[in-house]
């Protein structure tokens, strides 16, 4: 059972609005774009599956990458499996994803160098996280660190 989410759709709730917000942000989004791939996060407890696009034009306007909630038909370039709830925290900057691979929290595939990557382009989405669950009336989810 997760401690953060009832269910998938809720963390397809969440999902979708953190990552609109990332990949329209003119700092986030426009660095992970130039990633040129596209990454699929395998989530268990709940199951789903959030696969980000930077690899093509995006289809919408102001955003700098697409990104799709549940399966999808984009051949990944990279992938990586967690809990939902590995992922949530490490949207809050508390999770050393290096560590946790070597403990196999996670696990990965395809070219995990370039998402590696993007480690320090994403930081910045650690304080954005907490702030969205907030805006979205989800502020309880919100860790605090210690």
């Amino acid at each position: 059972m997760s401690e953060y989410y009832r269910d998938t759709e809720h963390l397809y709730e969440i999902y979708n609005y953190f990552l609109g917000r990332v990949l329209t942000d003119e700092k986030i989004g426009a660095k992970m774009a130039r990633a040129g791939i596209i990454i699929k996060f395998i989530y268990t407890d709940p199951d789903g599956e959030v696969t980000i696009d930077l690899k093509n034009p995006p289809t919408k306007p102001g955003y700098f990458g697409d990104f799709y909630l549940g399966p999808c038909d984009k051949k990944e370039d990279v992938w990586s499996k967690q809990s939902a709830d590995h992922s949530h925290r490490f949207w809050h900057g508390m999770e050393n994803p290096i560590v946790a691979i070597t403990k196999g929290k996670v696990k990965q595939g395809g070219n995990v160098t370039a998402m590696m990557r993007l480690l320090p382009v994403v930081r910045p989405a650690f304080e954005l996280f907490p702030v969205c669950l907030v805006e979205m009336g989800q502020g309880e989810l919100a860790l605090k660190k210690v």
